[in-house]
């Protein structure tokens, strides 16, 4: 029995909070697929500190991108080129709601067959921008 996993990922995370810069890296396994014109990436996200699992999902379509981090930490978001949107983030110590200025969202299908996810985004809790946000993803196979 498969455990319906057909890709590898390749996730790079940039990430500006005022004067501090910091780079996150980590390969996964995912199931990726596409369904009514959009594409949907699952897979687990491993905390190297403490072991916890995050489950994440990213639904991917033409002008939109939706991301669902479900774990310790509970993120929702919705990026849209040019767009303010908004989201939330829900910690043990509370429920947060966010504002997303998405000015970077690209996914193509190169022509060695991987998938390329860019985004880029300026993150906004309470009005004030905590951070800048830079994520690149390969997905491998399918």
């Amino acid at each position: 029995m498969s455990d319906g996993k057909n890709s590898n990922i390749h996730v790079t995370m940039h990430i500006t909070e005022g004067e501090e810069k910091s780079e996150t890296s980590y390969q996964a396994t995912a199931n990726f697929f596409e369904k009514d014109e959009k594409f949907f990436l699952f897979f687990d996200e491993k905390n190297e500190d403490d072991n916890a699992i995050t489950k994440c999902r990213f639904e991917i379509s033409d002008d939109a991108l939706r991301i669902r981090r479900n774990g310790p930490i509970v993120v929702e978001q919705i990026h849209r080129i040019d767009q303010e949107t908004n989201g939330y983030i829900k910690t043990p110590f509370g429920h947060m709601d966010t504002g997303l200025q998405t000015f970077q969202f690209s996914f193509t299908h190169e022509a060695d067959g991987n998938y390329h996810l860019n985004l880029g985004y300026d993150l906004y809790i309470g009005g004030t921008k905590t951070g800048t946000y830079l994520l690149e993803m390969v997905i491998i196979g399918r």
